[in-house]
């Protein structure tokens, strides 16, 4: 069980990270006489940061600058026996024209 006196009021989880949501240290309930909200930022700000950063795995980033080209859209099978059928229809007529 954690010392809340020789842990500062920070609990970890099983990888030994600060538990940001469980941790006593990072409580919001405090009462509006006691301290207020500008307090309460300055007080965890700093220690709430570092505890994000350990939650961050280490990645490379990469930015992209454009935007990359959209697939190609297939084909609609029609089109192609369309364009079949307008060949062998030009192909007859030129033919009937020029042999008779």
């Amino acid at each position: 069980m954690a010392d809340p006196d020789t842990d500062h009021g920070f609990l970890y989880d099983e990888q030994g990270r600060v538990d940001i949501l469980n941790s006593p240290f990072f409580d919001v309930r405090f009462s509006i006489e006691d301290t207020s909200a500008d307090e309460y930022l300055d007080r965890i700000l700093y220690q709430l940061t570092l505890a994000v950063k350990e939650h961050i795995r280490p990645e490379r980033w990469e930015i992209i600058s454009r935007h990359p080209l959209p697939p190609t859209p297939a084909t609609f099978p029609p089109t192609g026996i369309l364009r079949a059928f307008l060949l062998v229809a030009i192909v007859l007529l030129v033919w009937s024209f020029a042999f008779h």
